[in-house]
């Protein structure tokens, strides 16, 4: 899955099987990845550095960002956080 297609899913989250499809999708993702012996599309190569910047952007973005509103459903926020411990550095 390329990353616009995980950003246009993370962002369809609404409900908790939205959610559970989106780490599936999140974890196929990193598996292609590791598969290709090339990451490049993961900032973040172990699991704490993926979950040390999620919280890092999860806190950053509490408030909302200048291009970023927070949204009101939680399925949604804790899977764009999630995401963005992929890409975030």
């Amino acid at each position: 899955m390329k990353n616009e297609d995980l950003f246009e899913l993370v962002n369809k989250v609404e409900d908790e099987d939205d959610f559970l499809d989106f780490i599936n999708e999140l974890s196929e993702d990193r598996i292609k990845s590791l598969q290709k012996k090339s990451s490049e599309d993961w900032e973040n190569d172990t699991i704490e550095d993926f979950f040390e910047r999620a919280h890092e952007w999860g806190v950053a973005s509490k408030e909302g960002l200048r291009y970023y509103e927070k949204p009101q459903n939680p399925w949604k926020r804790c899977a764009q956080i999630l995401y963005m411990g992929k890409i975030y550095e």
